[in-house]
């Protein structure tokens, strides 16, 4: 059950980029806390639904470019339209806002693999480009196993001591790719070893995780230079342990509502991180006067986020589902006993692997619901 915890995760950025008198830190905590989500759920599924066969990382890449890229060009219309029409605004409410004005700067808006350009159509798109390049690496081999998960992560925070030791600037230590790296290694080696985590079974455990979520970002801001180096490294901790509380929650014995909250609320999360931005600059243009420094931007503009986001996943994620491909790996009960060698039938791409039997179900983005059959994730995208 992830949902609620990444629609959290989605508002903390909204909040943080739509009201500029909020407190530093909780925007880059929230991506961070994506990229570990994604690490998990990027990896459980290659292990549990996909296969590391080249027919099933096909499909991955199939399905993960139908869930980041339909939505996001839709976003990306909406703001073309917004530097057309109310240029003006646009650059008043964020001077980053501006249209891509070089071959590069385009390149980049389109394919998001490519080196950013100064200018790019959705500020922020820089985590999805993040984000695509680590499904890559995971895909390729880095969410294998345990052995490499281990590997992997230790290397992260190698590179991450290295980074802190030369007093890389924060934004280095934040966008760039192998900065990165940390994150998503922390997540992947999460799903490697859950079956050596403690079994938390109950919400308290999760509000308690939100709790101390929260206190992190307070003590951040009491200790100098505490949201750029402690917050942010800090809150991986704090990512994890949420993690931990709501992996092994079992939908079907929690109220029915508290089902369909989640997945109402991560169906939401992945839109919402793109639109928020083009919801503010209209709202800005039609309260003149008004600036990312009034709270009522955030105050008005937050439900129209909400509504907008409803309607780019009913109207464009939604019926997208259908395209989907089917997952490769066959899955099997826990305790279920692998077939002999001798007895097994060889089916070319088909791979077979064993479900944790304390593990989320696969999900079906960036993505919108718990990590379950069907749902969504996606830390900053849905499962499937």
């Amino acid at each position: 059950m992830f949902g609620i915890y990444r629609y959290s995760l989605a508002f903390c950025v909204a909040i943080s980029h739509l009201w500029g008198g909020m407190i530093a830190g909780p925007a880059a905590y929230a991506v961070w806390g994506f990229y570990c989500l994604s690490g998990y759920l990027m990896t459980l599924i290659l292990n549990e639904k996909y296969g590391f066969t080249p027919r099933g990382l096909t499909r991955f890449a199939v399905n993960r470019a139908l869930r980041i890229y339909p939505a996001y060009y839709v976003v990306c219309m909406g703001m073309l339209l917004l530097f057309i029409f109310v240029p003006k605004t646009s650059a008043k409410f964020l001077p980053n806002l501006r249209m891509p004005t070089t071959a590069e700067g385009w390149r980049y808006s389109l394919l998001l693999m490519t080196a950013p350009d100064s200018n790019e159509l959705l500020h922020g798109s820089t985590a999805l480009r993040v984000e695509l390049w680590f499904y890559v690496a995971i895909a390729l081999g880095l969410g294998r196993n345990r052995w490499t998960a281990r590997v992997w992560f230790a290397a992260s925070v190698v590179y991450t001591l290295w980074l802190l030791a030369r007093r890389t600037p924060f934004p280095e230590r934040y966008v760039f790719i192998p900065a990165c790296s940390l994150a998503f290694s922390f997540g992947c080696l999460i799903y490697h070893v859950r079956d050596r985590l403690p079994a938390i079974k109950t919400p308290w455990a999760a509000l308690s995780a939100a709790g101390l979520w929260w206190l992190h970002v307070w003590l951040a801001q009491n200790i100098p230079r505490g949201p750029l180096v402690f917050g942010l490294y800090s809150s991986l901790l704090c990512s994890g342990f949420a993690m931990v509380t709501l992996m092994r929650l079992d939908p079907g014995e929690l109220p029915a509502w508290m089902g369909k909250l989640d997945r109402s609320a991560g169906n939401l999360s992945y839109p919402m991180y793109l639109c928020h931005w083009g919801v503010g600059i209209a709202l800005s243009w039609l309260l003149p006067g008004t600036t990312r420094m009034n709270p009522s931007v955030f105050l008005i503009g937050f439900p129209v986020v909400n509504l907008v986001s409803y309607l780019i996943y009913r109207h464009v994620e939604r019926p997208l589902q259908a395209w989907k491909l089917p997952r490769m790996v066959q899955v099997r009960p826990a305790g279920t006993e692998v077939p002999r060698p001798a007895t097994t039938v060889a089916v070319a791409g088909l791979v077979h692997a064993a479900h944790p039997a304390a593990g989320p179900k696969a999900a079906s983005p960036s993505n919108g619901g718990s990590a379950r059959n069907g749902q969504s994730h996606n830390g900053s995208v849905e499962v499937g």
